[in-house]
């Protein structure tokens, strides 16, 4: 997906290397996190990968197709930290708007049948259901952010790119909501990067985590996480599991070199 891509800003004091030679490959139906430090550029590459930023180099494809050209014919999800709903449209118009407004894109995965999701099903796989009538602000913060789940679902994409979607939300919703998002994922496997400063959340929710160096990003280190699915809540409960907690952990120290400080339990 993504080849010795590196970027850069300029800022008042000159430029500002973002990220450095950054090569990453996600296979099909494979759900991978990115975690690091602030700065460390995961965002950046998630909007590289959406197609909405140019890399200074390296190479970029969505499954063989342009990031752009996958963007425009709805191959890529994309979910924001913030949920981004139209005050004025009901929760069921709002996950209905992209299919208003696009159309003539393409439905599905590139080189797979795919096919458009009923906006109503989703919503009811994330315990939406009876709230389709009504507009966000009746909605807590935890189902605002279902429903934007929910919208980037609408057209089956190829890749779901995630930047810390949960980050606003209290601990207890956002583990409340991984496992939704968990559930509605295994029943299409759509390819997922997802970007989060949780270490809990990256091993319950991936295949693999990705842990970032300190700016400029880098990509220190791939934990596997073989721990069978589906998981449940009680996952985080197993020693598999927080021996994977462990290693992500010590990789991050290391990327973050001596005396560098890992996120603790919970932390954003």
């Amino acid at each position: 997906m993504l080849r010795s891509v590196s970027k850069s800003y300029e800022s008042g004091r000159g430029a500002t290397l973002a990220l450095d030679d950054v090569s990453l490959v996600v296979g099909r139906a494979q759900f991978v996190t990115i975690i690091g430090p602030s700065g460390c550029g995961k965002s950046t590459l998630l909007r590289i990968a959406a197609g909405l930023v140019r890399a200074d180099s390296g190479e970029v494809s969505i499954f063989g197709e342009d990031p752009r050209v996958a963007c425009a014919n709805k191959h890529i999800g994309f979910v924001p930290q913030s949920p981004a709903l139209l005050p004025w449209r009901t929760v069921l118009e709002n996950v209905r708007l992209p299919l208003q407004v696009n159309r003539r894109a393409t439905r599905g995965a590139p080189g797979d049948a795919g096919g458009l999701r009923d906006p109503a099903d989703i919503l009811a796989a994330f315990g939406l259901g009876e709230v389709l009538d009504k507009r966000p602000a009746q909605l807590s913060g935890g189902m605002q952010q279902r429903v934007a789940i929910a919208r980037a679902f609408v057209f089956d994409p190829a890749v779901l790119l995630m930047d810390e979607p949960f980050s606003a939300l209290d601990e207890l919703t956002r583990e409340v909501i991984r496992y939704e998002l968990l559930d509605l994922w295994s029943t299409r496997r759509t390819t997922v990067l997802f970007v989060t400063h949780s270490v809990p959340e990256a091993v319950a929710l991936s295949d693999a985590v990705v842990v970032m160096s300190p700016q400029p990003g880098r990509v220190s280190a791939l934990v596997p996480v073989e721990i069978p699915r589906p998981r449940g809540e009680l996952v985080e409960l197993t020693e598999d599991f927080r021996a994977i907690e462990r290693r992500v952990r010590l990789e991050l120290r290391t990327a973050a070199g001596s005396g560098g400080r890992a996120p603790g339990r919970g932390e954003q």
